[in-house]
């Protein structure tokens, strides 16, 4: 038996020497599906709206047919607060290849538009358009815009979203994210009442980090664009015990030493028990102009931007700060815990802000630990 053994042992080297020497990559996992948004969208009804599976519409149409052979759409575009359905907007082919729906309010205003156009380099694969002073009026019974008094009260969002592909995490040696963007149109419109606080737009990536076993998750947080400020670092800060005593800062990277101090999505002081409407949950934003391929000091969001960054490093990082909270119980260290979960992009407007987005070439793709022949 000890000779078979030891023959089987020979044969493989001989069969596979590739294998021993150099070992052999696993290929990628596509965790973010159809990221030129080639095969439309599933539009959600409106948030204030009593949802029914029949509420929600496809974008073209045709898309709807292809459901029944799994090749439907793989994005689903929220309309959270928002006044009315970009469903019935006014339909046209502004060029070859291209579809778009447009609503507009009674001062005849773009209120809101979505713009198809899978594999258009100078358009993008998809635009999203809001008026937020179009929306704020359209919401207010004596219709005129109103700003919010505060974050406790509901704001627009138009935003893309869909469920990733993943598995534990405890598998992937690297999230490598990649994708273009660019802000063509932002017009502050700023009126009487306004507060830099509360009053924004914001286009937002958004990835929930989940425990796989209880479903508790934390958000790690991509500001791609905000009116407001130039350039966004990380969204919380390290905390030093020093002599006269402790010192909180923003790092200016992931090695900083200190314990992590993370803001909430939340109202109210437990912010695990949902006491905001939404998510309220901790948000680990990161300093996205750090993975911005031009590398330019004053960036001009009128022209394409290129996210290119290995996020694996960035959830680490979440799953340790989110574990210094007095909650950190519920958030084991081990990567085998954790998914990715809900991938969100697009806008969130506080404000009366104009404003538009083109996106183009998305991809999220996990890639394994290497395979080798030991």
């Amino acid at each position: 038996m000890r000779y078979r053994a030891i023959l089987r042992w020979l044969l493989w080297i001989l069969l596979c020497p590739s294998l021993l020497l150099y070992g052999s990559t696993a290929p990628a996992r596509e965790l973010l599906q159809d990221g030129h948004f080639s095969r439309g969208l599933m539009v959600a009804p409106l948030s204030h709206a009593q949802f029914a599976p029949a509420q929600q519409r496809c974008l073209p149409l045709r898309a709807c047919e292809r459901i029944s052979a799994s090749a439907g759409p793989a994005w689903q575009l929220q309309q959270w607060s928002t006044a009315t359905d970009i469903a019935t907007g006014q339909y046209t082919q502004p060029d070859a290849g291209a579809e778009q729906w447009v609503l507009q309010d009674r001062q005849q205003r773009v209120q809101k538009r979505l713009l198809l156009a899978s594999g258009k380099r100078d358009t993008g694969d998809i635009l999203l358009e809001i008026d937020g002073a179009s929306e704020f009026a359209a919401r207010s019974d004596d219709g005129v815009p109103h700003y919010l008094p505060d974050l406790r009260n509901a704001w627009p969002h138009f935003l893309l979203s869909q469920q990733l592909d993943s598995d534990r995490l405890s598998q992937y040696r690297q999230l490598h994210l990649h994708g273009e963007f660019r802000v063509p149109v932002s017009e502050g419109n700023l009126q009487s009442g306004y507060s830099r606080a509360i009053h924004a737009a914001r286009l937002v990536l958004a990835i929930t980090v989940r425990n796989r076993f209880t479903g508790n998750y934390f958000w790690l947080n991509l500001p791609l664009y905000d009116d407001r400020i130039a350039d966004a670092g990380f969204g919380c800060q390290k905390c030093t015990d020093e002599a006269d005593g402790q010192h909180c800062r923003t790092p200016s990277q992931l090695q900083d030493p200190g314990v992590w101090h993370c803001p909430e999505d939340k109202v109210g002081d437990q912010w695990w028990h949902n006491e905001k409407r939404g998510t309220a949950r901790m948000i680990f934003r990161l300093p996205v102009q750090d993975f911005l391929a031009s590398g330019v000091q004053q960036i001009a969001y009128t022209d394409w931007q290129v996210i290119d960054v290995d996020l694996l490093p960035y959830v680490q990082a979440g799953i340790e700060a989110v574990r210094q909270r007095h909650n950190g119980r519920s958030f084991p260290a081990d990567l085998h815990f954790y998914e990715l979960g809900l991938f969100s992009l697009g806008w969130e407007i506080t404000g009366f802000n104009h404003v538009a987005a083109q996106l183009r070439n998305w991809q999220l793709d996990a890639m394994p630990h290497e395979e080798t022949g030991r």
